[in-house]
């Protein structure tokens, strides 16, 4: 089983502004230093992605890598990756920057993730989130999602995850 954190994916190129003044855009290969260094400070060890980690997940087939930028600086970010054969997604991870939390640009990505995923079809939307991050779990329970099952010792720290599970709406 691969470790992911949670996940997305998206297919238009045309960004949207938000209430908040946020740009979502793709990433861009000149982004990823600066993704790295958001997740490096979202996560513990043993949960952040090292640089190999991040750029596997950026570059599997059927992943989409969503940056939320106000001001030229990207403020948070979201990889999701569709599964086309079986009309489901995984959210690899969504980070925001600490001083940047409960600002809404978390919501902004996950809005336009799931755009993007009814716009693909899919029926079925999964994340793996660690049961002790309490604000994660309830982002995405107000999200949507429900737990269907908990991984035990599925982080290298040997942390559990819970499998959180969304069912999409047909556009």
């Amino acid at each position: 089983m691969e470790t992911t954190r949670h996940g997305c994916y998206h297919n238009d190129n045309n960004p949207v502004r938000s209430m908040t003044k946020a740009l979502i855009r793709h990433a861009v290969r000149e982004d990823f230093e600066t993704l790295l260094e958001i997740d490096e400070a979202s996560f513990p060890g043993g949960v952040a992605y090292n640089a190999n980690e991040l750029a596997y997940f950026m570059n599997r087939d059927g992943a989409e890598t969503l940056v939320a930028e106000q001001a030229g600086e990207i403020i948070a970010f979201l990889i999701m990756e569709v599964h086309r054969n079986r009309r489901t997604a995984t959210l690899i991870t969504l980070d925001v920057r600490e001083d940047h939390r409960r600002s809404g640009y978390g919501t902004l990505l996950m809005k336009r993730a799931e755009e993007t995923l009814r716009d693909y079809g899919v029926e079925v939307y999964d994340l793996q989130v660690d049961i002790k991050n309490r604000n994660a779990v309830r982002f995405y329970n107000k999200h949507g999602f429900t737990v269907v099952r908990t991984l035990p010792k599925y982080y290298a720290n040997g942390n559990d995850a819970y499998l959180m599970v969304k069912e999409l709406e047909r556009a």
